[in-house]
């Protein structure tokens, strides 16, 4: 297990907030387009409800019936508005698979790399050591956003690549 603050975590210009299911109706319209879910294994919320559903069982923190922890945060503009998700479980041994999940109308702006970056850091700063991520063969940009912040390929099976930042 990994002890991590519940504050708020800024950046110059994001704020990482704990995921919480009071937020679940301002972070909608930022994780409700389905391009956004063309390359991970899931699908877009259809309401309010389905993100309420999502972040109630995230913030349990505890996988049911496994060992990992999930550590989630929703990730929002300085000026309020909500723009994605980055997620990290923890992994028997202190390994950690990250995620993240950023609405489409704000791609391409360094958002995703500034906020997975802070998380790593937060996380690296009280003890994590060890990052994967896994990544969809055809998804450049992500690949890219992973190979900024020092992650470096692994192997690939099937349509998966694993990254991996030590």
């Amino acid at each position: 297990m990994i002890e991590v603050s519940r504050e708020s975590v800024l950046t110059e210009r994001l704020e990482l907030r704990r995921t919480r299911v009071e937020d679940a109706a301002h972070m909608f319209t930022a994780l409700r387009d389905p391009l956004m879910y063309h390359f991970v294994p899931r699908t877009a919320p259809l309401n309010v409800a389905d993100v309420e559903r999502r972040f109630a069982r995230v913030m349990h923190e505890t996988a049911p019936d496994r060992a990992d922890q999930w550590l989630n945060w929703t990730v929002w503009l300085r000026s309020g508005a909500g723009i994605g998700t980055v997620e990290a479980t923890v992994k028997p041994g202190g390994r950690i698979e990250i995620g993240y999940l950023f609405d489409p109308r704000v791609w391409r702006r360094g958002y995703g790399r500034e906020a997975v970056g802070a998380m790593i850091d937060l996380l690296s700063r009280n003890g994590a050591a060890t990052f994967d991520a896994i990544i969809d063969i055809r998804n450049d940009a992500s690949k890219a956003l992973v190979s900024s912040l020092g992650f470096t390929l692994l192997e690939t099976r099937g349509l998966d690549e694993y990254w991996r930042r030590a």
